[in-house]
């Protein structure tokens, strides 16, 4: 938190989170724990959220607290000037809030921006960009080019994902393994299957078209539209013996779930 002599000038919503016997310091504190609070004015701790304030200006006879990012790299204590380009940042499960705070005497100036996720989606923070991500189950068993089309036309113009991480697979899987419970313990269309999975972004290079053996037998064999997937993602562990272009075409990539314990990458038509 930077302390300094200021009060709010222009702003919208505000709170006043703690009692009127709340010290100062206290009050700081607050808005020090509070991830989604950027200033608070010593006015019975007057708090103000990201994208609740957009100027203050310097008075010598007032105090106010703003929430920046240390840059741990050179130093682990706040600014002594307090007249610099300064930044913060609040990440949820399905919200990306950042914020910067420039000086122009004698006035601070706020700007901020929010990325939501859409509902039942959640968010992910990768090195090339924010990515928002959900499994969706369909009512009935479907090709890569249904699954295409439901993601565009059913989810605000969404496209399959890649998965950039271990924590982006962790996270699929998870939701995965309750729509393998549902087939296993439901017929579909009279059909009874004894695996299930979801499709992911990843197609064979035509290059590795047939070719079982290296480098068309690793990652490498496919080519990606996430936009913000990073190359080559770390996201894929196949299952054993996959890629192997087997299943004519064996041109897509799909998480298939085996058992409830044996699941991994496919390569598959």
């Amino acid at each position: 938190m930077m302390v300094t002599n200021g009060e709010p000038s222009s702003y919208g919503d505000f709170s006043h989170p703690l009692a009127s016997t709340a010290t100062w310091n206290e009050c700081v504190q607050y808005c020090y724990d509070l991830g989604s609070c950027v200033a608070v004015f010593d006015n019975n701790c007057q708090m103000f959220e990201i994208g609740g304030i957009e100027t203050a200006k310097r008075n010598e006879t007032s105090r106010i607290a703003i929430k920046i990012l240390m840059d741990n790299s050179t130093t682990e204590t706040c600014p002594a000037d307090d007249s610099g380009t300064e930044e913060g940042i609040y990440i949820t499960n399905t919200t990306y809030q950042n914020y910067s705070i420039s000086y122009n005497d004698p006035t601070w100036t706020f700007v901020s921006q929010t990325l939501t996720c859409p509902t039942n989606f959640s968010l992910f923070v990768r090195p090339n960009g924010l990515w928002c991500m959900q499994v969706i189950e369909h009512y009935a068993c479907c090709n890569r080019t249904v699954a295409i089309k439901m993601c565009s036309t059913n989810y605000s113009a969404s496209q399959l994902s890649g998965v950039d991480n271990q924590a982006e697979y962790d996270y699929i899987s998870a939701l995965t393994i309750p729509i393998y419970q549902n087939v296993m313990s439901n017929r579909i269309g009279n059909v009874t299957y004894n695996f299930t999975g979801i499709w992911l972004d990843g197609l064979r290079n035509s290059s590795c078209t047939g070719v079982t053996t290296s480098p068309c037998n690793t990652i490498s064999a496919f080519s990606f539209l996430d936009p913000t997937l990073s190359y080559p993602p770390q996201g894929y562990p196949w299952l054993s013996g996959n890629p192997n272009g087997l299943t004519s075409p064996g041109d897509a990539i799909a998480l298939r779930v085996n058992t409830e314990s044996t699941y991994g990458m496919d390569d598959t038509a």
